[in-house]
């Protein structure tokens, strides 16, 4: 739902219900604020047309302080995941899908890791090529399919369900699949930057990796 309000004479917006609230809270605009969407006849105050904004519950004000990055410890129960327990889940995760990569491989092509250079010659072994390029398609298919969909169902992978913590969206909300899908591509690049991506978490006030800030994510604490 997006709305204008009017600010020293002249419209401004469209915004969300969501930033006309934390342009409330901030005092950038008051409650007696004139504010208009499509399909209302005129401008009314916002104490008027949506008083739910005007006075913010405590749920939405936690959200919003979510926001704007305010500590974990300063959001009425929304405490942010911290980098070593996110860590144990990426390591429970690393294990699990070992295990199930190796056991789908061992069962369609009787190996788990074929060796593409000949340890004699040093010279590649072009017939394993293309069983180790196919292996490694394998591989990826599985745990981006993994990570999609168990974040997009439920918000948080077997590992992060076994540490109790969950991922969210900017604003508390739901992850979607797509958006689950292109936090994992985004996390290829913290994997690639030497691990910076991930270390950054360690020193981020809302703990996030690089693939949180690309996909406007957040991990908390789910207990």
């Amino acid at each position: 739902m997006n709305w204008f309000y009017a600010q020293n004479g002249q419209q401004q917006g469209p915004v969300s219900e969501f930033e006309l609230s934390r342009l409330l809270s901030s005092g950038t605009i008051s409650s007696e604020t004139l504010i208009w969407k499509e399909g209302m006849p005129e401008w009314v105050p916002i104490s008027s047309a949506a008083p739910e904004l005007a006075t913010p519950s405590d749920t939405n004000y936690s959200v919003q302080q979510m926001r704007e990055g305010v500590t974990a410890a300063a959001v009425g129960g929304v405490k942010f995941a911290g980098f070593w327990i996110r860590f144990a889940a990426k390591f429970i995760d690393g294990i699990l899908l070992y295990v199930v990569n190796t056991a789908i491989q061992m069962a369609a092509f009787g190996v788990a890791n074929p060796q593409i250079v000949d340890p004699k010659t040093g010279e590649l072994i072009p017939e394993q090529i293309g069983l180790f390029l196919t292996i490694l398609s394998i591989n990826m298919s599985i745990q981006i399919a993994y990570n999609t969909i168990m974040i997009g169902r439920s918000g948080a992978t077997f590992g992060k369900m076994a540490v109790g913590i969950k991922v969210i969206t900017a604003d508390g909300g739901k992850v979607s699949y797509l958006r689950a899908f292109g936090r994992y591509m985004a996390e290829i690049l913290s994997s690639i930057t030497l691990l910076i991506g991930y270390i950054i978490a360690a020193f981020d006030s809302e703990k996030r990796a690089l693939h949180d800030h690309i996909a406007s994510t957040r991990v908390v604490m789910n207990r």
